[in-house]
């Protein structure tokens, strides 16, 4: 069998790596959007490697309609239910691992392969497909199963980092370390439990994050998982592990994607869909509308006010989008017109109003703003 790997990023290019020296590379091919290639046709197994998102759904059943493959295998972290909804013969594989040896991952620990749609003997096929390339299945009946089992598994692990950091917090309040209140009671603990045969009660000694629970999924899983499920503990963990802060009064629609180490001022609002990258800072009373995407490190100071609509008030099919690059700085009292890119480490002053896109580096202000020259570097470097 042929087999197309869509999504190169960490798990994609894992699984393209491992088939690929089993089966060569006529018979296993990769693509990934941002190598801007046309997209190969033909394969029998389409294989999804790429992030969850809002569209997946969408975005996977067109590449089922055009590469036409035989079997739909979804490797990504996904909703519950979302595997049933791809067209065709279609299978959830979740995949298992440490980042960034996520090789290893996949020839070490048991690879579940569920199904809805399909029977025992394709399943089976499959499993058969990846044992030969050195990967171990597990077949299981209902996609759900393996959807949920994923989730849950990367969010008991972020409860644990949770807490873990919450023990630091106690610990630094009774001036007492770490290592002697956490690390040396568990370990002995755990003896223990060796000792009399019961280690089924043997707990994981995880150490405090710096900043945030670091990886690829562990937050991003909760969030999935919080999105589909009321769960005021596994809530309080995703909140710790991400480190984010929403201070008072502020909203932030629940399809927003809000990322790592920010904190958003009170009485702000962040709408539907917009995406917020890591460490942003965003003050008080900042309105940030649908179409809106942020990106890490940049910081917006209060009352700044996004527009998604140029003539209000318009259709939804005519609002524009707005990027703002990584590092970007926007003054307070700035207003942002839709169709609008802001560049990487670009300064927007106080009161600005952008009507038009602003190159990297640079320094813009006025109405309408306009340039002034580039940004100067922290003590001339």
């Amino acid at each position: 069998m042929t087999s197309l790997v869509i999504g190169l990023g960490e798990i994609g290019n894992a699984l393209y790596t491992i088939l690929r020296e089993k089966y060569g590379k006529k018979r296993v091919l990769g693509h990934d959007i941002k190598y801007n290639e046309d997209l190969p046709t033909g394969s029998d197994i389409l294989h999804i490697c790429i992030p969850d998102c809002t569209d997946f759904v969408k975005i996977v059943n067109n590449y089922v309609k055009i590469c036409k493959p035989k079997y739909t295998i979804i490797h990504s972290s996904v909703p519950v239910g979302t595997t049933a909804q791809i067209k065709g013969k279609s299978f959830h594989s979740p995949v298992r691992g440490k980042h960034p040896h996520m090789v290893q991952g996949l020839l070490k620990y048991p690879k579940y392969l569920s199904f809805d749609d399909a029977d025992h003997y394709e399943a089976t096929t499959l499993s058969n497909y990846f044992f030969s390339a050195g990967i171990e299945c597990k077949i299981v009946p209902d996609t759900k199963v393996t959807e949920l089992g994923k989730l849950l598994a990367l969010s008991r692990y972020g409860v644990y980092l949770a807490f873990a950091k919450e023990q630091e917090a106690i610990c630094e309040k009774h001036d007492v370390p770490y290592h002697k209140v956490v690390t040396d009671f568990e370990k002995t603990r755990t003896e223990g439990l060796k000792e009399i045969g019961d280690e089924q009660l043997i707990q994981p000694l995880l150490f405090p994050f710096d900043q945030y629970i670091g990886g690829h999924c562990t937050v991003e899983d909760m969030q999935i998982l919080l999105e589909q499920t009321n769960a005021p503990l596994l809530e309080l963990a995703y909140n710790i592990g991400r480190n984010t802060k929403i201070w008072g009064d502020a909203y932030v629609y629940p399809t927003a994607k809000v990322g790592k180490g920010c904190s958003i001022g009170r009485g702000s609002e962040i709408g539907h869909n917009v995406v917020i990258g890591n460490n942003v800072r965003i003050g008080a009373m900042v309105f940030i509308p649908e179409g809106v995407t942020i990106e890490d490190d940049v910081f917006i100071a209060p009352k700044v006010t996004f527009s998604n609509d140029k003539y209000p008030p318009s259709s939804k099919e005519k609002w524009g989008k707005i990027f703002v690059k990584k590092g970007a700085k926007l003054g307070m009292g700035a207003i942002i017109l839709p169709d609008v890119t802001i560049g990487k480490d670009a300064l927007i002053g106080a009161g600005a109003i952008v009507t038009k896109d602003i190159p990297a580096g640079e320094k813009w202000y006025g109405n309408p703003a306009h340039a002034h020259g580039e940004v100067e570097k922290e003590n001339g470097i």
